[in-house]
């Protein structure tokens, strides 16, 4: 038996900007020179090196070594689950001579698609910036469907299928139409597109009680094994920088099915989606009780210090975008004490205006709760809304007695990731009241990510024309060649800023967050570690 290495790499597809049929990948013709697979079609592929913090900067590293691309002419679009195979022929010298040694490799698969600059009106892409290295000699367009098929794997390197298969999703598939909803929904926060995910799921089980009848137990764990890869997807795939919320329903709503499947049986189908629509109603409670630790918290920490001799004076908030969870604590902190009085203070948040909608929103519950359309308290006459532009933060932090931030990530060290102009208004407010505002991060639990340091997690940058279109000249041919407009959405707000985490189970401490973190990544590991085996894909 030959000597077995093991190796641990990542394998880089190429796609176009758009899935227009017949479905296509661009793979490249390896040359004599490299150690493995020599001639063979195959994805650009490198080993993970110890410098590398994760797979993805591996990825990127590999991309700009072999190809010269970069950000500014391709992006990230998916990643698959991983796997692991053994080849015992790996690497032959050449001409068949030499020491024959096998490899165990483990493939961190990504998909990546080019930008709209390098995608012409027909979807073809200009190859002219490609700078290949000696690990190459050609590229060349294939279809996605010869590859999974099998038609040209004696063609390429070996579990080509796998990698692409990890990847790809049919552009007509529910499961497409599902990572479509999450990318492009703007107006929503991580806890509404976690539920839309967990929804989603729901819908693909509903189809496959319709198109499918697995019976047997084989039948039924490999169906099984199938929703969980779709569900990986959901959970990392949809919108990578709010994957935490996104992936932690998930993996619970994976955790409920569990049994059902476990326990087996002519309705397997039939229990599974009801677990998922139990789970779904679920999470509807989850906002309440974030609220009512919100007004725990007030009454606790924050009204005593309102009062003076003149009697109730109002509370000082000042919080930035929008968010459904920190809208509900505040109208249940108004709801629960009718003595309270809240002056609310909201950064407008370019470029899409969210604090402006946010404001709009409370008025609009308040009218409608005054003119009875809707049932509640009044709350006119004790809530006023100040908004101004982001760049008055410092004006408006002036005496604040509290900063309300909500979390789209909370890392295990306790670190939020949240609106773009969050970090500059704990910094500023903290300045301007010599450090007495106290910054209240409100946020369901499930916010929490896996272990990974905060810059380990994915930038979101997004269209610039969010940004440019409220601008009112038309810029010249030498600004858009030395001008780079950046719309990013999210940054993060280091932990030593932040006084008190508020969820559905209270205040919690640091502690608390890290313990939470690692059971997300144990639950991640118990749903998602099995798709790991390459022999599996085989009865996919």
């Amino acid at each position: 038996m030959p000597r077995l290495e093991r190796r641990t790499v990542v394998s880089i597809l190429l796609f176009p900007l758009k899935n227009n049929k017949p479905y296509r990948v661009l793979l490249f013709r390896r040359s004599e020179k490299v150690s493995t697979y020599r001639n063979k079609l195959a994805p650009i592929a490198g080993s993970l090196e110890q410098y590398d913090k994760a797979p993805l900067d591996a990825a990127w590293r590999e991309l700009k070594e072999e190809t010269c691309l970069g950000p500014q002419h391709i992006e990230l679009w998916r990643r698959g689950p991983g796997f692991e195979f053994t080849d015992e022929k790996a690497v032959t010298g050449k001409d068949g001579k030499g020491e024959t040694v096998g490899r165990i490799w483990h493939v961190w698969p990504f998909a990546f698609r080019f930008k709209k600059d390098l995608v012409d009106e027909h979807n073809n892409v200009d190859t002219s910036v490609f700078q290949m290295n000696w690990e190459h000699v050609s590229l060349e367009w294939n279809k996605v469907d010869d590859i999974l098929s099998g038609k040209i794997l004696d063609q390429c390197v070996p579990r080509l299928e796998i990698t692409l298969g990890q990847v790809w999703v049919d552009p007509e598939s529910l499961l497409h139409q599902g990572l479509e909803e999450l990318r492009l929904d703007h107006t929503h926060g991580a806890r509404e597109l976690a539920t839309m995910a967990a929804k989603t799921l729901m819908r693909i089980v509903e189809e496959d009680q319709q198109n499918k009848k697995p019976y047997t137990p084989e039948e039924i764990a490999r169906w099984w094994k199938t929703i969980r890869l779709q569900a990986f997807h959901l959970a990392f795939n949809g919108r990578p920088s709010m994957s935490a919320a996104i992936s932690s329903a998930i993996v619970t709503a994976l955790k409920d099915a569990q049994s059902i499947v476990d326990a087996g049986g002519q309705d397997v189908l039939e229990g599974v989606k009801q677990s998922l629509a139990a789970y779904v109603g679920r999470r509807a409670e989850i906002a309440k009780r974030v609220s009512q630790q919100f007004s725990a918290l007030l009454h606790d920490k924050f009204e005593s210090s309102t009062q003076n001799e003149g009697g109730e004076i109002p509370i000082k908030i000042l919080t930035l975008s929008s968010s459904s969870t920190i809208k509900a604590a505040i109208l249940h902190a108004l709801d629960a004490e009718d003595s309270l009085a809240i002056e609310l203070r909201i950064l407008e948040s370019r470029p899409l205006f969210e604090g402006v909608s946010f404001a709009r929103t409370l008025a609009k519950e308040a009218e409608d709760r005054r003119t009875g359309k809707t049932a509640g308290p009044q709350v006119h006459d004790r809530l006023r809304i100040i908004v101004s532009t982001d760049a008055s933060v410092g004006i408006l932090s002036k005496d604040a007695d509290i900063l309300i931030i909500g979390a789209d990530r909370i890392s295990e060290f306790g670190d939020v990731s949240n609106k773009t102009g969050s970090l500059p208004a704990v910094l500023t407010s903290k300045e301007v009241t010599g450090g007495s505002v106290k910054v209240v991060c409100i946020s369901e639990a499930d916010k929490i990510a896996s272990p990974g340091a905060a810059e380990e997690h994915c930038e979101e940058d997004n269209e610039k024309a969010e940004v440019v279109g409220t601008w009112k000249e038309d810029e010249s041919p030498s600004w858009e060649e030395m001008v780079t407009v950046r719309n990013v959405y999210f940054e993060w707000v280091p932990a030593k800023y932040i006084d008190y985490y508020v969820c559905e189970d209270g205040i919690l401490l640091r502690e608390d967050i890290k313990k939470k973190s690692k059971l997300v990544l144990d639950l991640t590991a118990k749903a998602f570690s099995d798709l790991q085996v390459a022999e599996d894909y085989q009865q996919l």
